[in-house]
């Protein structure tokens, strides 16, 4: 049944205008119907028209001269049409990216996109607090996955992540010209399939989702005040947030599952102070654009050693030392066909002080002088990554054909890593009426520290059963390659289907080459 309500609009009466010859005798009001894809109406309706002598009112459009009148319950049951619609195609080419990357895990989306919530408008809730400065988000992410073939053994787990975000945009609020307030925080619980069945670390994280924040009501994230100044090419973060948020991430990095590929190089963070969502840290950052597609950012943040505590409220400042992240970034469009690419180089120093895993304070391996670990003083990592589209499928953002790539190095002693290399091809919107879905296939390549390495080559030659880490053999390297395919089921409810091919599990050769099969499922509402 096609369900129909009337639009009625209203003016006030014009002196200068005949009343008489305002609206034709017989003229019948207007009947709009709902947006056609969900309308099952069989026949086609006249539309009615409604003249003045200087304006029409045809389906509900309104040209000069005749205006709505505002707030009344006809403009309500209006938000209630767009509510209980489907996304037009002209809606999900502008969302682009977003039916995709908002798919994800990707970890500075703040506010989903107005044309891709399941619960739509509220009924013009939505709209009534942003317009007076309020903006929010909530979503529940589910991915599941098994490890179907080789590993440790055969078997499945569940992870679910409950996002939960607020914006205050404080200059419609208060009038505080460019300032706005940010805060979100995740509920997290489930199992990991890398240390129930892929292996016995968490080195290899199938599943993004799973990790820090688990099992705990809420976990904050971030908590910051966001500035903007000199018409926006400068913009100052300061409060609580994870000192990598915004550097040597990608968004297209989180089509993927695995939390190596998502969102930045793990190889560069575990284990430092630079650290990840969910973890938070007090710090401020500043990002200029100066124009010409080209941009400059560094931060500064305390080497927590807290890290917020388990529900992230641990608001104490007891630094160990201070990580200050750096990068730079030239994002063009080439051609007619605006292809758009974005390419970055950076890096980060932390001054914390952490044990070399190897050398003891007088120079020889701390597992024959039976000496205190030696002291690193410093140590950090740098990158270079980007991504280009290289082919347009359609006008659509991102709708193409797009290659994508990051590649970082360790500096120091003390890091669980030593580099990571990692590729990508995404194909957007190659179907046609399907501009929103993605099939993605992405390789990554990671070393482990090569002290580490080194402390468990000896420890094995002493004859010790388990060695450092908890694993059989010496770690050296890992692969992952992830097939994924993005799909917009409706609005605000997108399913990933994905495979995972792990080389090398907990990167030793312990274990079988595994394959990893699940999906991820997101609700935006």
């Amino acid at each position: 049944m096609a369900w129909m309500y009337i639009s009625v609009a209203y003016a006030a009466p014009d002196p200068s205008v005949d009343k008489t010859s305002t609206i034709e005798r017989g003229a019948s009001l207007p009947i709009a119907t709902l947006p056609k894809q969900i309308s099952s109406h069989p026949t086609k309706r006249a539309e009615p028209v409604v003249k003045t002598e200087n304006s029409s009112l045809t389906n509900g459009n309104i040209s000069q001269g005749v205006q709505p009148k505002p707030n009344s319950f006809w403009s309500e049951l209006d938000v209630f049409a767009e509510d209980n619609a489907a996304s037009s195609a002209q809606q999900r080419q502008r969302m682009g990216v977003n039916a995709s990357a908002l798919g994800s895990a990707w970890p500075e989306v703040r506010v989903v996109p107005k044309e891709d919530r399941l619960l739509g408008s509220l009924g013009g809730w939505r709209q009534r607090l942003s317009r007076h400065g309020f903006d929010f988000t909530l979503s529940y992410m589910v991915e599941g996955v098994a490890n179907a073939l080789g590993g440790r053994r055969q078997g499945f787990t569940y992870s679910h992540q409950v996002v939960m975000g607020t914006d205050f945009d404080l200059e419609k609020m208060f009038g505080f010209k460019g300032l706005s307030f940010h805060m979100l925080g995740v509920q997290r619980a489930g199992r990991s399939v890398a240390t129930d069945y892929l292996g016995v670390t968490g080195l290899i994280q199938p599943q993004q989702d799973y990790g820090a924040g688990g099992n705990v009501l809420y976990k904050l994230v971030y908590m910051y005040f966001e500035q903007s100044l000199l018409d926006k090419k400068l913009v100052v973060d300061f409060g609580r947030l994870p000192a990598n948020l915004k550097f040597a991430s990608s968004y297209f990095g989180c089509y993927a599952l695995n939390s190596v590929i998502c969102a930045h190089p793990t190889g560069l963070s575990v284990g430092s102070k630079w650290r990840s969502w969910p973890f938070s840290q007090w710090g401020i950052m500043a990002r200029y654009n100066p124009g010409y597609h080209l941009y400059a950012q560094a931060g500064f943040f305390e080497a927590s050693a807290t890290e917020g505590g388990r529900a992230g409220f641990n608001f104490s400042f007891k630094p160990l030392g201070y990580v200050v992240p750096m990068e730079a970034g030239w994002e063009p469009s080439f051609g007619r066909h605006k292809l758009s690419g974005h390419y970055k180089i950076g890096g980060y120093v932390d001054t914390s002080d952490h044990p070399d895993p190897f050398t003891s304070v007088d120079g020889r391996p701390i597992l024959i002088s039976h000496q205190a670990a030696k002291t690193e003083r410093q140590r950090g990592a740098w990158y270079v990554g980007g991504d280009q589209m290289v082919l347009r499928y359609g006008p659509a953002k991102d709708q193409g054909l797009i290659l994508f790539g990051i590649a970082g190095w360790d500096m120091g002693a003390s890091l669980p890593g030593q580099s990571q290399y990692t590729a990508g091809i995404i194909s957007q919107g190659m179907f046609p009426g399907r501009v929103t879905d993605a099939i993605s296939l992405f390789w990554s390549w990671q070393n482990v520290n090569r002290k580490i390495t080194r402390s468990q080559e000896l420890q094995s030659d002493l004859g010790y059963q388990t060695l450092r880490g908890g694993v059989k053999l010496p770690q050296s390297s890992f692969q992952v390659i992830e097939l994924t395919y993005t799909a917009f089921i409706t609005r605000g409810l997108k399913i990933l289907p994905d495979l995972q091919y792990i080389i090398h599990p907990d990167a030793t050769r312990t274990y079988p080459n595994a394959l990893e099969a699940g999906f991820r499922l997101l609700a935006q509402f």
